[in-house]
């Protein structure tokens, strides 16, 4: 059977001129950034304390235990990871009037919204079976219509914008906002909780738990959020590089073979999931090892976390900057070997005689933030570079295909990671007489992002920034 590769019509792929769009058009697509980086973030750092609360909290109510809790997040996980490649092969081969990314974008948006904002209105406040059927139900809703909107939202970036500084420069926008949700998520949602830890009222509505209206307001931030893109970034002209002829398995086994995939997306995999661990067991943490009285804890651990976010976009500029000074894969290896390094010290705050717990907390963030605001950064830039790679090898344009397989891959080694956790905690506890969980979960962190490294080492097409 011929290659479709080798017989891809490489002398007929788009070769006119392209120009950019200019800082408006960044501005709106940025902020469809804010709810992608806000919705999994807040799941993965407050979901288990709704759910699953630290054994110190009075008025607080087991709803499902935290293996299950795990498992059933890995499970979903796991199945919704496959939606990715979908989305992203239907995306590519996708025909009509309204292109191949934003029909895909308007459908997902309200299920979108509508199953973040369910997730956190669980139907009996008390263990039972149909919390464990309504987490699955709205998690699974929620992962697989994040992938319809997210996939081909970020295939939008490398084929609206072709300069390498251009794309260096929205992704520096992309950051801005996902520091934004960022806030949203940690300063936000700590803030509710505290506020409302044990119900209030609202205009006239009870409400039970602060959870429920960071749920909502997230909702609503997540539809503001993608708007702007949907009503003003507009896809390139159809042209014969996007006529892609590929089936499904072969799309996928074709971002396999571009040499530079595997060592991005197993970096990136190993990463997101040392980022998952680590932000989900910060409020763990601080309720058991940094405060004396637990019931503020949710609201200082939000302050903590808004304090990293604060400090990584001071360093936004920085990392802009020196990507025009140092290779864009230099600077990643930097990034993957500060998570290495610092990460399983960061859970560690509390455990060490003689130093405060506070402090060891804060110096650690600092230490973090230019590795963290070099990892906002660049990485979405290098894996522009591999899409357009790949155009060279096959002669066409497949951006939402690399999004799905990077979903996949992500999602299952996101998915490993609550999993661990809730292993780590069942096993070693997360209370202050037994918080070896916790400390663990910091170490597991760093040995994933240590792997990572090690992957990234073989990543090949290692050339410099073009310059400014």
């Amino acid at each position: 059977m011929a290659d479709p590769v080798a017989a891809a019509p490489k002398d007929k792929v788009s070769t006119g001129t392209h120009v950019d769009p200019g800082t408006g058009t960044m501005l709106a697509y940025g902020a469809g950034n804010f709810p992608t980086g806000m919705l999994l973030l807040v799941v993965s750092s407050w979901l288990m304390r709704l759910y699953c609360p630290s054994e110190d909290e009075v008025g607080r109510v087991t709803l499902i235990d935290p293996w299950v809790f795990g498992l059933v997040s890995s499970v979903v996980m796991f199945f919704a990871a496959f939606t990715d490649v979908l989305v992203g092969y239907y995306s590519d081969r996708l025909k009509g009037p309204g292109g191949r990314r934003q029909p895909f974008m308007r459908w997902g948006l309200p299920f979108l919204a509508l199953s973040f904002m369910l997730l956190w209105f669980p139907p009996i406040q008390d263990r039972s079976p149909l919390n464990i059927a309504w987490m699955v139900v709205m998690l699974g809703t929620l992962h697989v219509s994040f992938t319809v909107v997210v996939n081909p939202y970020l295939a939008l970036m490398p084929e609206v914008w072709r300069s390498d500084p251009g794309r260096v420069k929205v992704s520096a926008w992309m950051a801005g906002w996902n520091a934004f949700a960022q806030i949203f998520a940690f300063v936000g949602f700590g803030l509710a909780i505290d506020s409302f830890m044990e119900g209030g009222d609202i205009l006239g509505f009870h409400v039970p738990d602060g959870f429920k209206i960071a749920a909502v307001a997230g909702a609503l931030f997540t539809v503001a959020g993608f708007l702007p893109t949907i009503l003003k970034v507009r896809e390139t002209p159809r042209s014969t590089d996007k006529e892609v002829p590929f089936g499904l398995l072969e799309a996928g086994w074709q971002t396999l073979k571009n040499p530079a995939f595997l060592p991005y997306i197993i970096s990136g995999s190993m990463l997101y999931a040392a980022q998952f661990m680590v932000t989900a067991a910060l409020p763990f943490l601080v309720v058991t090892k940094v405060v004396d009285d637990p019931k503020g804890g949710d609201l200082i651990a939000g302050y903590i976390l808004l304090g990293m976010v604060l400090l990584t976009m001071v360093m936004f500029p920085f990392a802009e900057k020196v990507s025009t000074r140092f290779r864009k894969t230099h600077l990643y290896i930097f990034s993957l070997l500060s998570f290495a390094v610092l990460v399983p010290l960061s859970t560690l705050a509390g455990s060490i005689p003689g130093v405060p717990a506070m402090l060891h907390l804060v110096v650690v963030i600092a230490l973090l933030s230019p590795g963290l605001a070099i990892g906002l950064v660049i990485p979405r830039a290098i894996l522009a570079e591999v899409m357009d790679h790949d155009t060279k090898r096959t002669g066409y344009r497949r951006e939402a295909m690399y999004n799905g397989m990077e979903g996949l891959i992500q999602k299952i080694a996101g998915g490993l990671a609550p999993l661990l956790q809730g292993f780590l905690f069942s096993a070693f506890g997360f209370s202050r007489e037994q918080p070896w969980g916790i400390v663990l979960c910091g170490t597991a962190a760093g040995i994933l992002s240590l792997a990572g490294f090690l992957a990234f080492l073989k990543y090949p097409l290692d050339r410099p920034t073009a310059p400014r």
